[in-house]
Formats: structure tokens, sequence, C-alpha cells
């Protein structure tokens, strides 16, 4: 879902993996295979990264093995020990069980390695991140992409029209109206219904502006039913209902669309503004109209907060090394590469996406409009990351939403309010704690 994959065929694909990997056995140096998931930011940026690294590692040839599906195809392999990759590039899963189950290789002695004179990796790493890729006393997984996510808006529609850009929830409600009457027929937003989780993007980021990043850590730890009970995911649900439970905010049928459709409809100029990621524009590059213009825009403050400049990165993506993987020193390396200056800098210059190190993007030439919007907003931002070591949580036991998985498709329809699914989620837990508890294996 967050990510448009390639359409790739199999068969091609295999041919032309089989006979890469020929050509480079051949050569009789030794092999790193690379194995990624290949989504929306296609192979371009592994292919460099490629390139450099063996132009500093002449003995090296790296096995790039890519694939739309490889976050599901992982895991049997993983697990198996068979046709291992030394690294893998996977989307957002709950990787923990893997290493709990001794799966994974340490990375710990990866974390102490320097990207450059004096700064380790873990030391470069931006400091909410530190702690992604622990499991108790060692760390088994690396972030991959950073991200930024929230409202996405027609930035040449906007400035047409007049229409400024709202700094708060209070501005983006008034905006609605104005975009009505303004509009000549253009809706506020669109949105995927099928996809509704899109919304997590602009809610999730309005409660942590209203509780502040310490107290959003203590919610993902799952201590006690009682972090259901935090007043400002019930803020964020009630701004939701606001704008969205008004179904003239929204296109007609919106319930109805994946997230390509609404997007299309969006470039398209039904709407002025859609939740959505930084990736938009990879993932829409061959249908943007010509003169189109967007630009991602800070999430509107809501009342009462207390970190009012919040990205919500929804940071999930990681990097694994197998337990069983024939280079795991070598992989290491190369993670360790991955981290300095310059290979960041070409990353995001490939992709538009940071990584979640400390450097800084906006300083790349040549991109475009959008994604120095976004980078902007990481760059100036605190940004939220969901890191919770709870085997609750990544044994997918309890989540953000436990009983009305993504609400935001009841709460359009008026099948549900804020407050019902505010309180209906406390009400689910706390009936069956224990029982999580227990299945969890976090009791005798």
């Amino acid at each position: 879902m967050k990510k448009v994959v390639l359409v790739l065929l199999s068969i091609t694909l295999t041919l032309s993996l089989a006979a890469c990997g020929k050509k480079k056995a051949d050569s009789g140096k030794e092999r790193l295979v690379i194995a990624f998931a290949e989504a929306g930011y296609g192979r371009g940026w592994l292919e460099n990264l490629e390139a450099a690294f063996e132009a500093e590692n002449e003995n090296v040839d790296i096995i790039l093995d890519g694939n739309p599906n490889m976050t599901a195809n992982a895991g049997p392999k993983i697990e198996s020990g068979r046709d291992l990759a030394d690294i893998y590039f996977l989307l957002e899963t709950n990787w923990q069980r893997w290493a709990t189950r001794g799966y994974l290789e340490p990375l710990d002695d990866l974390y102490e390695m320097e990207t450059e004179p004096g700064v380790t990796l873990e030391d470069k790493l931006i400091d909410e991140v530190v702690e992604f890729g622990r499991i108790g006393d060692n760390m088994y997984a690396l972030p991959w992409n950073d991200g930024v996510t929230g409202l996405v808006y027609n930035s040449k529609m906007f400035r047409d029209k007049g229409w400024e850009v709202p700094e708060t929830v209070n501005d983006l409600i008034d905006l609605t109206e104005q975009i009505k009457t303004e509009g000549a027929g253009v809706k506020p937003f669109t949105w995927p219904g099928q996809y509704s989780a899109y919304w997590n993007f602009v809610v999730y980021g309005w409660w942590a502006q209203y509780e502040g990043l310490e107290a959003m850590n203590e919610f993902y730890q799952f201590e006690s039913p009682e972090v259901f009970k935090q007043e400002g995911k019930l803020k964020a649900l009630e701004a939701y209902e606001t704008l969205i439970g008004d179904q003239s905010n929204s296109t007609a049928g919106v319930n109805g669309l994946i997230h390509t459709q609404a997007q299309m409809q969006f470039i398209n100029g039904f709407a002025a503004m859609i939740p959505n990621g930084l990736w938009i524009e990879s993932e829409m590059k061959a249908a943007l109209p010509a003169g189109f213009e967007m630009k991602m825009m800070p999430i509107p403050t809501i009342e009462g907060a207390k970190e009012p400049k919040i990205n919500n990165s929804m940071l999930g993506d990681f990097i694994v090394v197998p337990k069983q993987a024939r280079n795991k020193e070598l992989a290491k390396e190369f993670l360790r590469f991955m981290a300095e200056d310059k290979q960041l800098l070409q990353y995001t210059k490939d992709t538009g996406t940071p990584r979640p190190f400390e450097y800084d993007p906006t300083t790349i030439e040549g991109l475009s409009p959008f994604i120095l919007s976004a980078l902007e907003i990481w760059k100036n931002s605190k940004s939220f990351y969901i890191i919770s070591k709870s085997p609750l949580y990544y044994g997918v036991y309890v989540n953000t939403f436990p009983k009305s998985g993504a609400p935001y498709g009841d709460i359009y329809l008026g099948e549900e309010s804020a407050e019902s699914v505010w309180n209906g989620d406390y009400q689910y837990v706390f009936e069956r704690w224990d029982e999580f508890k227990r299945n969890a294996g976090m009791t005798d």
C-alpha cells in the first residue's frame, strides 16, 4: 500500500538474475548478494551504490535480487536458511520475531563502525531511531528509509486561487469552506477509501502534536491498557471527524477508491489536497499533467499541541543480515558504506527520500519543488517514529486501533464517531489484556 510496486514479469526477472549471477560467479571475486523490495523507488539507487562500492572494493561483485514481493518471500528463506541473500532490504513487517528466534545476525559491531573519522554509524543516526533495531541486548536491524507524510496540496491551484496554506486545524477547517465556495467544483480532499489508513499520516501527526513524542513512545510500549485512554488520540480523531465526517469535503465515491485512483483524481485537479507521502511524485511521475505543481504542507497544528512541528515519518522499512548468510562481514561493510555522507546524499538524489541519519539533503541540486518542500519539513520538524519493543505489538496482538482497524471509512460513513472508536479500542484491549499477554509469552 505504501509504495506502488513495479510490474515485473517473474520469468524475466529470474532469467536476468541467473545470467547476472553466472557472469559474476565466473569472475572469481567475492560475491555479496543483496535482496530488496523493488517498489516505488525502483533499483537505480542500489545500482549506483553497487557501482560505487565495487569501485572501492575491486575484489567484490554485488548481485542484486529485486522483487516487488521480496518482503513476503524473505521470511521463509530467512527461517529455513536456504537460498539466502547476505542483506535484505524489506518493507515494514515484524522482523522482531526473526530476531527473538535467532534467525538474524547481531549488528552491534556495525553500529560501532566509523562512517567518517571519529563518527560511528550509531553517532550518525537520528537520536529518535538509535534504538530502532534493538531487541534485548543486541541490535538486529537498521532503519532503511525515513519519510515525510501528511497533506499534499496542489500548489499551483492554491497560488492561482489565492488560498493560504493552513497553519492550524482551525485554518484547515476554514479553508475547506473556502475551497467549496471558490473552487468551481473542486473538492477539498480526495483519499483512498479502500486504503483509508493513508489518513494515519495526518491523524498520527495530530496525536503526536497533542501528546508530545515522549507520551507517544509510552503508548507504543503497551505496558497497560490505560495507554489507550490518551486524550490526544481522541482529539486527533475528532479533528478528522470534523473534516471528513462532512462528506461534502471529499470527492464523490471516495470510499471506493484505491490509492492510485485517488492520486489520479488529485493530479487531475478534482481535489485540492490528499493525505500522502513524499513518494507520491515517484509513483505518479509518468501520469503528471503538464504544468501540474504540488507541495507537502507541514501538518496543521491541532489546538492544545505540546509539540506543534511534527513530521509523521511512518518509518518501518528495515535492513537485516541473516544469521546464516555467507558474507556477513562484507554485508556489514556495505551497510557502513551506505551511511557515509556521499552515499546518503546520492541516495536522496536517486529516490527523493531521506535516510534517518544526520545530514542535510536540502543541499542537493536538482530536486523538485515538491521533494524540497517535504525535505524542509523533515529538516525543521521533530519526527515521530513508531518503535515498539513490546511482544504485544510485534506479535500482532495489539496495535494503534486494535478493535476498529483503520476507522476512517466508518467515521466518514457515520457508522462510528471519534469517541466511539476511542472508547471501543480501550474496552477491547481492557477485556483481553491478560489473554494477549499469555499469548505473547509475557506471563508464566
